[in-house]
């Protein structure tokens, strides 16, 4: 048999204790049909997986799955429990009397495992100085205090104790030394549970026997797995963003995950209220404040801690620059879904990814030149590229260079079917900083903005490029979907000097 794992938002009260404040997610393993899903050898007997559920764990829902002896499964539930419990004590910011509450008040005693965090914590701050921190401390707490009492903190307030942290020279060495903190307060929600999750897949793995082939440990959304060579990979549901199904009918997609980690990170699920505003708990480390255009992140990586923090970190940065760190760090991969459902993937997301309804999607690559333009004064130009359907409906854009509102609306047809609807394509970060002329190459899968693949049928690639205080032009090439091989061009007159697109492989047929 196989087993799916359902990753879905669920609503809680507001009783939490620890990392609450990240995505809350009830996990349900599925036990489907084997007309779905190709069973190993070693997963043939159903009776040997045993699932243990458990509610308010970290503020949230832990589901262990073991496949092996039961005498072995009940010990290792046992042991990650008591792996949780103990972790917790050391370093849930909620909880006055753990060992990271009793550093922030300046105790000198520095556990093995908070020293451990502390090293992971300062290795993503140095990767990611303005997407990831665990020195928000009384940031978060002062946004607590904000909630309770129903009035908006002071901006000026959260973006001084944000930047002190920030710019704070205070760190590790400094804790190990004995020096007082006075710049900030530890806050560990980013990271902690995916390590305490790494924690307690480590503990079960040193107590299971050759007998055991496959164990999963899920802290809301936080999972690691692991199986024997020779046992079937974890087929991980991915939920849809925004919406609660714990019946599992309504995701994305599943991820095949083999000896690795994964975390779903978001920021609707648990969200500050003040008053009639609603806000992200999610707080970029530049200013203390929540992000106005919030990004869902689902990252796969060799260990639940990295994959915690990256989490963390993509939910706060712009969709370019998380793409550009994914592709060239290749142990990572991720899907980020932005607040209107559209899907940006790393390179090697859809490797072992199946989207729900997937079908057979040609690939293209489409290549357009920008002209060497000899004039004064030459500023580099603004470029839109997406494909339309029939009815002139933008269903993909394909890139975009420049991230300035002002002269991005300069391209008058794409601002008026869909910048000015979506400005946040702009404002996320999914615009790329603007180039020099020359040639550019765009791969396109052949899905939409929202994931879907299209039909095979007729379609426009349509480009438009402005100049500030410069020209303007904007060609559009009719091409045929599902015509493998097949080469479509056109030349420009003024702002780009040529646009093609090649259709090849289908996507089916280059993820086996």
């Amino acid at each position: 048999m196989s087993c799916t794992v359902f990753l879905a938002a669920m609503r809680v009260g507001r009783r939490s204790t620890f990392m609450a404040n990240r995505w809350l997610r009830y996990v349900r393993c599925l036990l489907l049909p084997a007309s779905w899903l190709v069973a190993a050898v070693s997963w043939a007997q159903p009776d040997d997986l045993h699932r243990f559920d458990h509610q308010d764990v970290l503020g949230t829902s832990l589901a262990i799955s073991v496949l092996g002896p039961a005498e072995e499964a009940h010990a290792i539930e046992n042991k990650v429990l008591a792996t949780i419990d103990n972790l917790a004590a050391e370093l849930s910011h909620y909880d006055g009397q753990s060992s990271i509450s009793q550093i922030n008040r300046g105790a000198k005693v520095l556990p093995a495992d908070v020293l451990a965090v502390l090293e992971q914590c300062e290795h993503w701050q140095q990767e990611f100085p303005l997407g990831f921190s665990c020195k928000l401390g009384r940031v978060i707490d002062l946004w607590q205090r904000a909630e309770k009492e129903q009035k908006m903190p002071e901006r000026a307030a959260v973006r001084t104790l944000a930047r002190d942290a920030l710019n704070s020279r205070y760190g590790l060495q400094q804790l190990k030394q004995g020096a007082a903190n006075n710049d900030y307060q530890w806050a560990l929600g980013g990271i902690a549970k995916g390590y305490i999750v790494e924690r307690a897949m480590a503990e079960a793995r040193a107590l299971a026997s050759s007998r055991v082939q496959a164990i999963a440990v899920d802290i809301g959304g936080d999972a690691a797995y692991w199986q024997q060579p020779d046992a079937d990979a974890w087929q991980v549901g991915l939920a849809m963003p925004n919406t609660v199904d714990d019946g599992g009918h309504s995701r994305l997609g599943t991820k095949a995950i083999r000896n690795a980690a994964i975390a779903y990170s978001g920021h609707d699920s648990r969200r500050l209220t003040i008053g009639n505003r609603s806000f992200s708990h999610i707080l970029a480390p530049r200013d203390g404040w929540p992000r106005y255009h919030p990004l869902t992140a689902v990252v796969v990586a060799p260990s639940a801690t990295e994959a915690d923090a990256l989490a963390t970190a993509l939910t706060t940065l712009d969709i370019h620059r998380s793409l550009d760190w994914l592709n060239s760090h290749g142990q990572y991969a991720a899907l980020l879904i932005d607040d209107k459902g559209h899907q940006f993937a790393s390179d090697n997301w859809h490797q072992s990814y199946q989207p729900e309804q997937q079908q057979a999607e040609p690939l293209a690559t489409i290549e357009f030149r920008l002209p060497k333009l000899r004039v004064s004064n030459y500023r580099k130009p603004y470029v839109a590229l997406w494909i339309e359907n029939p009815q002139r409906q933008p269903v993909k854009t394909l890139m975009l260079l420049g991230d300035s509102e002002r002269w991005m609306s300069e391209n008058r047809h794409w601002w008026r079917t869909q910048g000015r609807q979506s400005p946040e394509l702009l404002l996320q970060g999914f615009a790329r900083a603007t180039r020099r002329a020359g040639e550019y190459t765009v791969q396109w899968d052949g899905r939409d903005d929202y994931g879907k693949g299209l039909q095979a049928g007729n379609y426009r690639l349509v480009i438009e490029a402005a100049r500030e205080h410069g020209g303007h032009e904007r060609l559009a090439l009719d091409f045929k979907l599902g015509q493998s091989g097949k080469t479509w061009s056109v030349a420009g007159q003024s702002e780009i000097e040529q646009l093609g697109i090649t259709l090849r492989e289908s996507v089916a047929a280059m993820t086996q």
